[in-house]
C-alpha cells in the first residue's frame, strides 16, 4: 500500500472577488477571482448555496495584458484564466486563514536606584544584540559594555545620581560601531527620571548637556532613572527593476538583551533591574508574496528568466514585469487555504491514495478583498462542513 501525503501547491493573488453569479470566466479581470461551476463556466454568486451536482472551481483572470503563446486567445495562452483543481466540497479537508503579522521591534529597559552607584565606583550595562542582521553583519551575535567611568562626585557627595551614571554609560553603548547601527533610544528620549515620584522623561543628550539638573543626594531627592531602548527593524529590498528571487531581504528584527554588570564585569543581580521584550518577525510579506506567485508560474511552464545579460529584455517579452506590478512588496498580506483531494478509484493494484491539492490565496491586509473572500470562504464552510481554521506563525 502506498501514501502520498504532499499536496500539490498553487498560489493565487486576489485584488477582487466576483460576487455576482453568472459571470463567464472570459470577463474576469486582471486578479479577479471567485468560485465558478463547471455546468456552464459562470461564476456562483456569494452567499449562494454551492451545486451539489458539478463540482466548483477557484478561477482568476490573468495577469497578462496580452496572449502571445498561442494564435487562440482564451484557450491556452497567457489571458487564460488561472484555475484550481474540481473542488468536490465532500472532499475538501481544511480551509484556513493566515492572518498578516507586522514586524515588531525587539524592546529594552534598563532600571536603577538612588544608591545604584556609589561615589568612587562605576555603573557598567552591557547590550547583547542577537538576530538576523547582526549575524549578516558579523557573523556572529554582537555586544558592547557602557560605563560611567567619568562621572565625579563633589565634596561631600556619597552618591552619583543615577540618571546621570545611566545615560553616560547608555551613550557610551549607541556610540559602538558594533552595535549602532541595531540599537536606538526610544523615540521621544530613552530617559525616564523619577524624582520624588515625579516622572520627567529626556534624550540622553539633555540629561547631559546640562537641561536636566544632576541630584547631588539622590537618596534624599528619591531620583531614580530608567532607560528604554529600541531594537532595529532591517528591511532592506531591491526595487522591481532588478528584482530577483535570490535576494535577501529582512524581515526579521534584532534582540536586545541589557544587562548590568559589576566592576569586575560578572551580572550584578542587585545593581537594578534589566528587562527585554523580543522582537517579532514580519509574515506574509509582499516579498514572499511574489516569490510564491513566481514557484507557481514555474510549475505552469512560464519560469521567471534572471541571471543572465538579457534577463531584462526576457521578462518584457514574458511579461513578468506584470507580475511584478500585481503584488505590491511594501504590504502585508493575508493567506487563505483550501485543501482537498481528488479520490482516485481506479488506481494500480496495491496503491490506495488520492492526489491532493493546497491553494494559497493572498488578499492585501485590509483590502476590501479581504471582506469578499471571508464570504467566499463561508460559503465553502457551509457546503463541506469544515470549520475555517484561523492562525498567525
Amino acid at each position: 500500500m502506498a501514501y502520498f501525503n504532499h499536496a500539490f501547491c498553487k498560489t493565487f493573488v486576489v485584488s477582487d472577488v466576483e460576487e455576482v453569479g453568472g459571470v463567464a470566466t472570459s470577463a474576469l479581470t486582471a486578479g479577479q477571482a471567485g468560485l465558478v461551476s463547471d455546468s456552464n463556466w459562470q461564476t456562483l454568486a456569494t452567499g449562494a448555496a454551492l451545486p451539489t451536482d458539478s463540482l466548483v472551481y477557484f478561477v482568476q483572470g490573468s495577469f497578462y495584458s496580452s496572449d502571445s503563446i498561442g494564435n487562440n486567445p482564451g484557450h491556452g495562452g497567457y489571458k487564460e484564466s488561472v484555475k484550481s483543481k474540481g473542488i468536490n466540497p465532500k472532499f475538501i479537508n481544511r480551509l484556513a486563514k493566515q492572518d498578516d503579522v507586522a514586524a515588531v521591534q525587539s524592546t529594552a529597559t534598563l532600571s536603577v536606584a538612588s544608591d545604584c552607584v556609589p561615589c568612587g565606583t562605576s555603573l557598567y550595562v552591557r547590550m547583547d544584540v542577537k538576530g538576523t542582521p547582526a549575524l549578516r553583519f558579523l557573523n556572529h551575535n554582537a555586544y558592547a559594555v557602557g560605563d560611567s567611568a567619568n562621572v565625579c562626585c563633589i565634596d561631600g557627595q556619597t552618591y552619583i545620581d543615577p540618571a546621570v551614571a545611566l545615560a553616560t554609560a547608555s551613550k557610551m553603548l549607541l556610540a559602538d560601531p558594533l552595535i549602532s547601527p541595531f540599537v536606538a533610544e526610544r523615540s521621544g528620549g530613552a530617559m525616564d527620571v523619577t524624582i520624588a515620584g515625579v516622572t520627567t522623561q529626556y534624550t540622553i543628550a539633555e540629561v547631559l548637556d546640562g537641561t536636566y539638573t544632576p541630584s547631588t543626594d539622590p537618596i534624599t531627592d528619591q531620583v531614580s532613572a530608567e532607560a528604554n531602548f529600541i531594537g532595529a527593524y532591517v528591511d532592506t529590498k531591491f526595487g522591481d527593476c532588478s528584482f530577483d528571487t535570490r535576494d535577501f531581504y529582512g524581515k526579521d528584527p534584532v534582540t536586545i538583551i541589557p544587562s548590568l554588570l559589576d566592576e569586575t564585569g560578572d551580572p550584578c543581580n542587585d545593581c537594578g533591574v534589566a528587562t527585554s521584550v523580543t522582537g517579532k518577525s514580519a509574515q506574509t510579506l509582499g516579498e514572499t508574496v511574489i516569490r510564491d506567485l513566481l514557484l507557481s508560474e514555474n510549475y505552469r511552464q512560464s519560469p521567471y528568466n534572471q541571471g543572465n545579460a538579457d534577463s531584462a529584455r526576457i521578462r518584457e517579452i514574458e511579461m513578468s514585469d506584470e507580475l511584478l506590478a500585481a503584488v505590491d512588496r511594501t504590504s502585508t498580506y493575508v493567506a487563505y487555504y483550501i485543501q482537498h483531494t481528488v479520490p482516485r478509484y481506479n488506481n494500480p493494484s496495491g496503491v490506495f491514495d488520492n492526489d491532493q491539492y493546497l491553494y494559497k490565496i493572498y488578499v492585501e491586509n485590509g483590502s476590501a478583498a479581504e471582506a469578499e473572500m471571508n464570504a467566499l470562504m463561508a460559503d465553502l464552510v457551509t457546503a463541506s462542513g469544515v470549520a475555517l481554521e484561523t492562525f498567525t506563525v
